[in-house]
């Protein structure tokens, strides 16, 4: 295995295992940070140490350019300030294995906007997983007992995060974005944090109210959220430069298993009413939608060299 595969396999190995567990401790942390206290620290932070390490190798040295930047800032905005944020405010109400279900949806989100975007063609096969999959994400959101009560304002706001991410994935392949990962992800979580910590303020969580009532579990997954959750967005930004979008979302098939584990044997959460329907359902679809196209090559290969 050469050196830019293996680094793209760890990227990968990353985002699919880390990626999994941010939901739980962004839970924890919200014990006592508000939602953008949160995402304002833990993107500042982490956005700091990014470029602090990427602007001391040799490589990133170079010159950014304006559209670069601007890229790199509107990627944030849409990936972390928007769709981390709404995440965040959400998880106050919902559990945070249901959050990650219904992110989980990317991928079928991403095929759309970019046939929508970009014109790229969707197979039938790849349609049936999206309606197979949003088909689980129905399921998994009804509460038993009315479509109304079941689109809370904390559902509908999940939902609008997992369209800003998935839109922000999808055009990401358009951007010119920093050709250093580390470059790359530090603008984004550098803006995003200094963008979210006024939203902070503006909303009345001040300094020292915020860290008047802090606790040691809240802040554990604070630290967590800024140092580890900083190096799965590192490998997710590597591979929206260097590998295909729908590659990318793969993530998701591995994510809700890591939260749902997490989420109902450690976080004293309580399985959803359809959760058994639902999850099948969304890696199915899934499943259908990234490897049915390779599956239905691989039969009719083995169709056509059958003896006659």
């Amino acid at each position: 295995m050469n050196r830019d595969a293996l680094k793209t396999a760890v990227a990968y190995l990353t985002v699919y295992i880390v990626w999994g567990s941010t939901y739980f401790f962004i839970k924890m942390a919200l014990e006592s940070f508000p939602p953008y206290s949160i995402v304002g620290l833990r993107f500042t932070v982490g956005g700091v140490l990014l470029l602090v390490l990427g602007f001391g190798t040799s490589k990133a040295r170079q010159p950014l350019s304006i559209p670069s930047l601007l890229s790199a800032m509107l990627l944030g905005t849409l990936l972390l300030v928007g769709a981390n944020g709404l995440v965040t405010i959400a998880e106050q109400k919902v559990d945070s294995y249901i959050v990650a279900l219904v992110m989980a949806a990317v991928p079928l989100a991403v095929a759309s906007f970019d046939r929508f975007l970009f014109r790229k063609v969707i197979s039938w096969i790849r349609f049936v997983g999206i309606m197979v999959g949003l088909g689980g994400v129905a399921f998994l959101l009804y509460n038993g007992q009315s479509l109304r009560g079941s689109l809370t304002p904390q559902i509908l706001m999940i939902l609008a995060a997992m369209l800003l991410w998935s839109f922000g994935t999808s055009l990401a392949h358009r951007l010119p974005l920093p050709k250093d990962s580390r470059i790359n992800s530090g603008i984004q979580m550098l803006f995003a944090g200094l963008v979210s910590i006024p939203i902070a303020l503006i909303s009345g969580h001040t300094p020292a109210s915020v860290f008047a009532g802090v606790t040691l579990r809240s802040a554990l997954g604070l630290s967590y959220l800024g140092v580890v959750g900083s190096l799965a967005i590192t490998a997710y930004a590597y591979l929206l430069v260097n590998e295909p979008s729908i590659r990318i979302v793969s993530h998701a098939l591995v994510n809700p298993g890591i939260a749902v584990l997490l989420g109902l044997l450690f976080g004293n959460e309580s399985a959803a009413p359809y959760l058994g329907i639902g999850l099948p359902l969304i890696l199915i679809g899934l499943a259908t939608m990234l490897y049915g196209q390779s599956l239905l090559q691989i039969l009719r290969n083995r169709w056509n060299a059958r003896p006659r």
